[in-house]
Order: C-alpha cells, then sequence, then structure tokens
C-alpha cells in the first residue's frame, strides 16, 4: 500500500516530493528506532538501578540485625549493672549477714526411731547453718519459715549476726 502511494505521489508532485516524502518516512522510522532504543537503555538502567538498591536493602537489615544483637547485649549488661547497684544500695542500706542453726525435728525422731526420713536427708537430724542477708532478725525468722517450714518439721535453733572481720 505503501508503494502505491509513492508511485501516485511521484506522479503527482514529481520526483523532488516523492523524496521528500521518503525523506519524512525515513526519520519518523529513525525516531521509532531512537525512542525503542532508549526505552530499552532505560529498562536496563532501571533494572541496574533495582539491582543496587536490593543490595542496599541488603546491607540495611544485615546492620539492623546486628544493631538488634547489640540491643540485647546492652540490655542484658543494664540488668547486671542494676543487679549491682542493687547490691551496692543495699550494702549501704544496713543489710546484715545472719547465720541461721536449723534441723528437722521429724529426721531426728526417724532417726531415733532406727528409721529414714521418706523425703529429706539424714544429716537434717542435725543442725544446718545457713546464711541469709536481711536488714533484722524478724525479717531473716520470716525467710527462713517460708523456705523451711514449721509444720514440715523444721526448728530454727539460733539466729546470729555475722560479725564481719577486717
Amino acid at each position: 500500500m505503501t508503494s502505491f502511494w509513492l508511485i501516485m505521489g511521484a506522479l503527482l508532485i514529481g520526483v523532488p516530493g516523492a523524496t521528500f516524502i521518503v525523506l519524512q518516512m525515513i526519520a519518523q522510522h529513525k525516531k521509532q528506532i531512537y525512542a525503542y532504543e532508549w526505552s530499552s537503555q532505560e529498562v536496563i538502567r532501571r533494572g541496574q538501578r533495582l539491582d543496587e538498591l536490593e543490595k542496599m536493602s541488603r546491607g540495611a537489615q544485615h546492620k539492623i540485625a546486628e544493631l538488634t544483637k547489640q540491643k540485647f547485649e546492652l540490655e542484658a549488661e543494664i540488668v547486671k549493672l542494676e543487679k549491682l547497684a542493687s547490691k551496692a544500695v543495699a550494702a549501704e542500706a544496713n543489710v546484715k549477714t545472719f547465720s541461721i542453726g536449723i534441723y528437722n525435728s521429724e529426721v531426728r525422731r526417724a532417726h531415733m526411731m532406727g528409721e529414714k526420713h521418706r523425703q529429706l536427708d539424714d544429716k537434717w537430724g542435725e543442725i544446718n547453718y545457713v546464711e541469709l542477708q536481711a536488714t533484722n532478725d524478724d525479717e531473716v525468722r520470716r525467710t527462713i519459715m517460708r523456705k523451711f517450714p514449721p509444720e514440715r518439721g523444721f526448728v530454727i535453733e539460733s539466729v546470729q549476726e555475722v560479725k564481719k572481720s577486717g
């Protein structure tokens, strides 16, 4: 169909007119080729940019993971420091060390009968000494009674403050 129009154009407007039309068609075709080349280069450039952004994203995710790990480590350090600080405050708050002598009457009774207690070791028939930190005798007795309840046969023999040497 294009050849027909070229022949008709050559007959109507002559060879120079037909040449002009052909040159216009060639220019239009070149514009399309340049546009296609530009768009294919643009697609390649954008693909490369996406690759760069993905690499940067992976790097950022890795850095976030590192920082999160450091955050957890620092939080653990904070907990340790808080414990140390509370110990220091407790030392300044007049906390004392007490030695508590305790035995179990049920174990003693079973030992006298030539039997063994079904739950506790024979050592509980003798006085065992436990150290505990507290501010006064009452606090010591409450704590010991929670750990070693009298209803299970535990008897507090003595409570003495341990004097610090030096």
